[in-house]
């Protein structure tokens, strides 16, 4: 039994772009860290441990901080019955701020070292413990929307929400928060609406769009992806921006014109230099696994993949590389943004547990120096919910808190559990 939670554990953690791992293409972290999850459920079933365990240090070289690896060399120590080896994969899962329940081993680790464990399961329990302060900015009671993104208009006090399942950008006035209106549509030949963004500069606001399948496309209706400028004031569009070969636009950042573009279903960033240009491929690396959020900082781009961490592209010569972790994991960041002096404001909801970072990078931008919670445990992060996408401005950030993307199976079928009103969290941040 424990040989199939690993391998579900494994497989769920770990989401394969088939674009990224075409079997043609040279091994990759990625395509190497598979084989080597395959070669210890291998070992797990013949009753190799101490192969097991090798081979998923190996992995974890690999991923650094990926809670699935970490939790499969908890299970092999259990299986080898090495308290040791079992005491050491709790302490890193501690060290990397995520959470986890030991439980299943609580009768055996206390009889070899009961204060030991008791250190250990608290330290884990920590991590999870309510951290920060943010108040609620706005509650939009569209239960049915999909609400994933949001961009603040600084200069106006408007905020936009982009909605998944009903292929819409909303957006709240100042006066009547609890009042969505759509401010764009599937009539403006939007399909699902992921990252948003408010440019000052060209006074546009940019949307992600793409087909997933809690997509409602109309019958004979063929899915597509593209990124949109709508005009910010009348809300018309101004222009539907396309490249060959993507696959789902998912999230961007803008800085003076520019836009910076993330492919969540290929490895590939795209940019767009002004209104009238046309998107092109910034980077392509087979490396990529599931990009996400992007943002800007020290000459580079920074682009969250879901499954690695932070890749680093330097914007000068183009090459690529993954920022070198803390202790703390970087799997499973959705959001990310940077702020005006360079810190890196991260969503992170598939590693638990769910929280706001701030990455401070080193000197030359290529290495974790410290990681702080800003967010953690609020009320309206809660239940069967995820935070999703942050966008921030004048010192402060706006959060969706509890996008309900497990109430919206892909099957499309009706979940027995009613999805929330999307609730937006507002919060200072540290100077």
């Amino acid at each position: 039994m424990r040989r199939l939670l690993l391998s579900a554990a494994l497989a769920a953690c770990l989401p394969v772009s088939a674009f990224a791992q075409d079997a043609a293409t040279e091994p990759t972290p990625q395509s190497i860290a598979l084989e080597l999850f395959g070669a210890a459920n291998t070992y797990i079933g013949s009753g190799d441990y101490e192969s097991a365990k090798r081979t998923l240090e190996a992995a974890l070289d690999l991923k650094p901080g990926h809670v699935a690896i970490m939790r499969g060399l908890f299970i092999v120590a259990q299986r080898a019955e090495i308290p040791e080896d079992a005491f050491h994969a709790l302490e890193r899962m501690a060290d990397a701020g995520i959470t986890y329940d030991a439980s299943s081993a609580a009768e055996w680790l206390n009889s070899v070292d009961a204060s030991r464990f008791t250190a250990v399961t608290n330290r884990l329990a920590a991590n999870a413990a309510p951290a920060g302060r943010a108040d609620r900015f706005a509650v939009v009671d569209q239960p049915d929307a999909l609400i994933e993104g949001v961009a603040m208009d600084i200069e106006t006090d408007r905020l936009f929400l982009s909605s998944v399942a009903q292929r819409q950008i909303l957006m709240l006035e100042p006066f009547a928060r609890d009042e969505p209106i759509v401010f764009a549509d599937e009539s403006d030949g939007l399909w699902s609406v992921f990252g948003l963004a408010v440019d000052d500069r060209s006074r546009m606001v940019w949307a992600a769009s793409g087909t997933v399948p809690q997509t409602p496309l109309r019958e004979g209706e063929e899915g597509g992806t593209a990124l949109f400028a709508f005009d910010l004031m009348t809300g018309d569009l101004y222009r539907r921006y396309e490249i060959d070969g993507a696959v789902q636009v998912a999230d961007f950042v803008v800085r003076d014109g520019i836009v910076y573009v993330s492919d969540t279903r290929a490895p590939r960033i795209y940019t767009l230099n002004s209104l009238s240009g046309r998107l092109e491929v910034l980077v392509e690396d087979p490396r990529f696994v599931n990009l996400q959020g992007l943002a800007l900082s020290r000459g580079a781009l920074y682009a969250a993949d879901y499954a690695m961490g932070i890749w680093r592209i330097d914007l000068g010569d183009g090459s690529v590389s993954l920022v070198r972790p803390g202790a703390d994991s970087l799997i499973g960041i959705d959001g990310l943004l940077n702020t005006r002096d360079g810190h890196l404001i991260a969503v992170r909801n598939g590693t638990p547990p769910h929280q706001l970072m701030r990455i401070d990078l080193d000197r030359e931008g290529r290495a974790v120096r410290s990681v702080d919670v800003l967010l953690r445990g609020h009320p309206d992060m809660a239940g069967n919910t995820e935070p999703t996408l942050v966008d921030v401005a004048d010192g402060r950030a706006w959060l969706v808190a509890n996008a309900a993307w497990p109430l919206f199976p892909e099957d499309g079928s009706v979940p027995d559990e009613p999805r929330p009103s999307t609730v937006i969290l507002e919060l200072d941040l540290p100077q």
